[in-house]
């Protein structure tokens, strides 16, 4: 008798998990990021006027809004090796230390003597990659 109870409970336990419908949701996943990329050539750097141990470059970005500056977040990278690699702002390379502000709006890029000594002309910088990097955040307070 027990046997063919544990018989037909193995059955009605097999039908029962072969007959369950598998649906698969496909679920979408918004990237809340946006990423720019854009070149800066030799050219591109300005110095400022009485300054030689400095240059600057400033890159217009409207997708850079007040929400990013108080609340999201802004990665800035660049690449002198043709987007191989990137550093991730601020580092120093080829003896240049380079930095980065932002603002609503823009964002600039500078390049200058790791020692900031006014006597010394620092040379322009090689042509670069730049990437920028908006993040969306979640905002839990000041602290």
């Amino acid at each position: 008798m027990k046997h063919y109870l544990t018989l037909a409970v193995g059955f009605l336990v097999v039908l029962g998990i072969s007959s369950c419908k598998k649906e698969y949701y496909d679920v979408v996943n918004p990237n809340p990021n946006s990423t720019y990329v854009y070149a800066i050539g030799t050219n591109a750097w300005q110095w400022e006027s009485g300054v030689s141990h400095q240059v600057f470059h400033t890159k217009s970005l409207p997708e850079l809004t007040e929400y990013y500056l108080l609340e999201g977040n802004v990665s800035v990278a660049i690449s002198f090796d043709g987007e191989s690699s990137y550093d991730i702002l601020p580092t120093t390379f080829n003896g240049i230390a380079y930095s980065v502000n932002y603002t609503v709006g823009s964002i600039t890029i500078y390049a200058e003597d790791p020692l900031a000594e006014p006597g010394i002309e620092i040379d322009l910088p090689s042509p670069a990659v730049v990437k920028v990097v908006l993040s969306e955040s979640d905002f839990i307070r000041e602290l």
